[in-house]
């Protein structure tokens, strides 16, 4: 994506607006994990949704925040980033990890927070996503960039969300 075509979306959208306080959160995760359906129900929001791959790309949707919790969240907008979804079937392999990692590193260098969507138990899906991320991250502190991620899991059973919880933070310390 070009970044002169981002940055004047970005500036129009900061002029009409009169410069706003915007918090952008995107999502990020393997192809049919939910990633649309998880925005769409948090914010009532209506991207895309089917099985296979649906979202190609980046899709953004801007929300404002209602007036007594701006104080609160310390902005006046949500601007929402729903991505496509990893290792993607329809890729070749040899440029499914270059384009995972061109994918994760302007989605999660967009956001001032990034949901990183897993779903299920795999740990080798773990895995995957935190090389991504680490990739990512290490690429944008080349320029100076700074955003935070969070991990949401699902379709775990309640006894397992605690560990897995434990077992991605410490996983992704190490990486």
């Amino acid at each position: 994506v070009p970044m002169t075509w981002v940055s004047a979306v970005l500036g129009e959208v900061q002029e009409r607006l009169n410069d706003p306080r915007v918090l952008v959160l995107s999502i990020l995760g393997l192809q049919g994990t939910g990633k649309s359906t998880l925005m769409n129900t948090i914010f009532g929001l209506r991207f895309s949704v089917s099985a296979g791959r649906c979202t190609r790309g980046a899709f953004m949707q801007l929300l404002p925040v209602h007036a007594m919790l701006k104080q609160k969240c310390k902005c006046d907008y949500l601007l929402i980033v729903d991505s496509e979804g990893l290792r993607a079937p329809e890729l070749n392999s040899l440029l499914t990890q270059k384009h995972d990692n061109e994918l994760a590193t302007f989605i999660i260098g967009l956001a001032n927070l990034t949901v990183i969507n897993i779903y299920g138990e795999t740990t080798g899906d773990l895995d995957d996503i935190l090389q991504t991320a680490v990739h990512a991250f290490l690429r944008m502190k080349e320029v100076n960039l700074v955003s935070s991620c969070n991990f949401v899991y699902h379709n775990v059973t309640a006894v397992m969300a605690g560990e897995k919880g434990m077992m991605g933070r410490i996983k992704f310390k190490e990486k």
